[in-house]
């Protein structure tokens, strides 16, 4: 019997998180200490010597006994542990559910808020892409935690209203701004007393000292207006930047930065405070956010990781705004000058007019340190852009031919695509059973009884006799399913049940609308060719299920070529 009490002792020990049993770390356990609270970034006036001495982290006592620290060694990392420094600590006692600060101050010269000074033993602590600090005895760890979004002047604390833990902390979720007491003059914390701020909730962001809930954009809320691609006067990877346009207000937390035709993340817009976007005003986003070395811009909304292209035919570049799975506006180009900026037309500024490369020209007006563009302000007009109600044939401006009367058919819809992103891989086919080409260009598309919007374009959308047009929401296949092309956009959703579309001359007169009672999903309707005619389309029988894949498989229809109802 002894033997197995010697034994069971044994295995209720191994269970637990192993603690160090010798010298002054006997009997501490994980969890004894915990970080609750790190200030990396003093903000001061230039010139007065920045965060030296100035840096500094709290930890706090859970248990009921003081604490003695000596021999506890603090560490301080990448949150992927480079770039590591330690500090094995001196005599200094932590009283029971009491707090502590250690700093970067030399230990003879501590200002008021600190308690310990560990030199510069543990390096900088981290202003960008954040750290990792941890507390350990004799090799087993006491506690660890991140800190992210460091803000200037601005500690990063756990958040108040529960007892400091050390498992908690190591989610960043719960740690958050401090905003209400000022330590010393402009910067905010509370060294060496308990937190005063409360950690952000899903789906708000700081106003000022006040939370509220942010307003983040939708497809079309914002519009790329202008992209510099290849400075000239700065490195690409400090020079490179693109402007888009509120056309609600909007917050950008949490929106991504992205390239489509690469492997990488998207650059996602983090931190508590509200990122404001107002209506009408433009958001420039840059490799960097330093006017030193970026050319001059003005001041950056954010930044981002990826390189710009100045693209080809056979590679264009690319740029697309986020939320999540949502698209919110999206750009290709196949040339980009060296030195200026490509710019939307300001008579254009459309999430589907950006589509139509034709509708940039190249900055003149000279910013910063001499390339061209005008980052964060209205465009100026493209000089080579047709007038209204003509269009660019690739030799000369001409006048835009509408459809005649009973001309375009609507012959093909794909309502419910199948696949993520099923919105951004919707389409309709028109038909052009005339004999003679016609232009989609100024023709309005929409919903019945809706406004629509006209398809801008400054070059000439031409539809031939017996040939066909595809519309879709996105004009990349990648996003599309790999339609095999898309000759306009549309920004309105399609409806599953009860679904209709309606396309219109700018003065007002519908040449052709079609409505549906319900669809299947991944599985476009198609008008029976003996029944194309903007009166055969309005009877529901002479409609059929497709049933030819397309693009990547995961849809059936036929875009862009005839009909096959059996």
């Amino acid at each position: 019997m002894r033997r197995l009490a010697v034994l069971s002792t044994f295995a209720l020990a191994a269970c637990g998180p192993p603690a160090p049993t010798t010298g002054v770390c006997m009997h501490r356990l994980p969890g004894d200490l915990v970080i609750t609270e790190v200030f990396a970034d003093y903000a001061g006036a230039s010139g007065d010597g920045g965060d030296a001495g100035r840096e500094w982290i709290e930890i706090f006592n859970t248990t009921a006994q003081p604490i003695e620290l000596a021999g506890i060694t603090v560490s301080h990392s990448r949150a992927d542990g480079s770039r590591g420094n330690a500090h094995v600590m001196r005599a200094a006692t932590i009283a029971p559910g009491q707090y502590f600060t250690l700093g970067n101050a030399a230990d003879g010269a501590l200002p008021p808020y600190l308690d310990y000074g560990y030199g510069d033993d543990l390096g900088e602590l981290f202003n960008s892409d954040g750290g990792k600090l941890a507390l350990a005895c004799d090799g087993a760890e006491i506690d660890s935690a991140p800190y992210t979004d460091v803000k200037p002047g601005h500690a990063r604390a756990l958040g108040a209203g529960e007892r400091p833990d050390y498992t908690r902390n190591d989610d960043p979720a719960h740690w958050c701004q401090a905003v209400g007491a000022e330590f010393t003059a402009g910067n905010f914390g509370t060294p060496g007393a308990e937190n005063d701020c409360a950690p952000l909730v899903v789906g708000q962001c700081r106003d000022g000292d006040a939370m509220r809930d942010a307003a983040p954009p939708g497809p079309g809320d914002l519009v790329i207006t202008e992209i510099m691609a290849s400075p000239a006067h700065v490195a690409d990877t400090a020079g490179e930047w693109f402007e888009a346009r509120a056309i609600h207000d909007v917050d950008l937390n949490g929106v991504g930065l992205d390239r489509v035709h690469d492997t990488a993340r998207p650059s996602v817009i983090a931190g508590g405070d509200c990122v404001h976007v107002a209506a009408g005003s433009f958001a420039v986003f840059a490799r960097s956010a330093d006017a030193a070395t970026n050319g001059g811009l003005p001041a950056v909304t954010a930044t981002f990781g990826f390189s710009l292209v100045a693209g080809s035919a056979s590679a264009p570049g690319d740029l697309t705004i986020v939320a999540g799975d949502t698209v919110i506006d999206a750009v290709t180009w196949t040339a980009a000058p060296h030195g200026a900026a490509l710019q939307l037309d300001p008579d254009l500024v459309d999430p589907i007019a950006n589509d139509s490369a034709s509708n940039f020209c190249p900055a003149t007006t000279a910013y910063g340190a001499g390339d061209l563009g005008t980052p964060g302000a209205a465009n100026p007009q493209c000089a080579r852009l047709p007038t209204p109600g003509t269009c660019d044939d690739g030799s000369a401006p001409r006048a835009i031919a509408a459809p005649a009367a009973g001309q375009l058919v609507i012959s093909e819809v794909l309502a419910n695509p199948a696949g993520a992103s099923d919105a951004s891989r919707e389409w309709f086919e028109v038909a052009n059973t005339g004999a003679t080409a016609f232009d989609l260009n100024e023709l309005v598309v929409g919903r019945i009884a809706a406004a629509g919007t006209p398809i801008a374009s400054a070059r000439c959308l031409s539809v031939a006799p017996g040939g066909f047009a595809v519309l879709a929401r996105a004009a990349d296949p990648v996003r599309n399913a790999g339609l095999p092309r898309v000759d306009a956009t549309f920004a309105f959703g399609l409806v599953d049940t009860r679904g209709d579309i309606q396309i219109a001359r700018g003065d007002g007169a519908v040449l052709d609308a079609v409505q549906w009672a319900a669809v299947t999903s991944g599985v476009s309707l198609q008008v029976d060719p003996a029944q194309l005619t903007a009166e055969g389309n309005d009877d529901p029988s002479h409609w059929c299920a497709a049933s030819a894949p397309y693009g990547d498989g995961a849809n059936l229809g036929t875009p862009g070529a005839g009909n096959a109802c059996r």
